[in-house]
């Protein structure tokens, strides 16, 4: 199955720790020093702009490695470690989500009980921008299942690689419209409240 714990994960990506720092540092600068940024437009501009220099940088730096390289598996562009372990690499939000139009392929990738690559497990490799999005603040190898992050592993921490892995801390994530429980609790406290009153129609 695609799930992964995160010790086994951490054992097949850490030798390239340091590869996937310098990878997002440079595509970074890329856009900090380019002529495109004092015109942005729109953020997807930037977001675009330094997922192409993540994958270009990544070619580069991984050519001629047999044990690491960019792949393109149906469709989606990524980084292939050991022919175990593909890892997208995406901005994300602070709460380690990537930000996706929720096509079915995209609901596909993050569902972890879909076999998408035969075995092969699915990762996310997240830089997340500070407040000002002057700078990168965090960066995180995580895998992620339909809404929640099952596991971190913070790239910039100072201490041993090891100490970085992080249980999964953020639950699911919460939804934007009220569930039907809410609904109906909400219904039967405003009752109690008030049973004199009869129900509005179309309440």
């Amino acid at each position: 199955m695609p799930f992964i714990i995160a010790d086994d994960a951490h054992q097949i990506v850490h030798p390239y720790f340091d590869d996937f720092r310098s990878i997002v540092a440079a595509a970074w600068t890329d856009w900090r020093q380019g002529a495109i940024a004092s015109q942005m437009q729109h953020k997807r501009v930037r977001a675009n702009f330094v997922w192409n220099q993540l994958i270009a940088h990544a070619k580069r730096r991984f050519d001629g490695n047999s044990k690491i390289q960019v792949e393109t598996l149906r469709n989606w562009d990524g980084v292939l470690v050991d022919g175990k372990v593909f890892v997208r690499m995406k901005k994300g939000t602070h709460e380690l989500l990537s930000r996706n139009y929720p096509t079915q392929a995209a609901l596909a990738f993050h569902d972890q009980i879909q076999d998408l690559f035969g075995g092969i497990v699915r990762l996310e490799l997240l830089y997340v921008l500070d407040n000002t999005e002057a700078d990168i603040e965090r960066i995180a190898l995580i895998q992620r299942h339909k809404k929640s992050v099952a596991w971190v592993i913070d790239l910039l921490k100072p201490a041993d690689d090891a100490q970085n892995v992080i249980p999964f801390i953020g639950g699911p994530v919460a939804p934007t419209t009220p569930t039907v429980a809410d609904r109906v609790l909400k219904s039967k406290k405003g009752k109690k409240k008030d049973e004199k009153h009869e129900p509005q129609q179309g309440s």
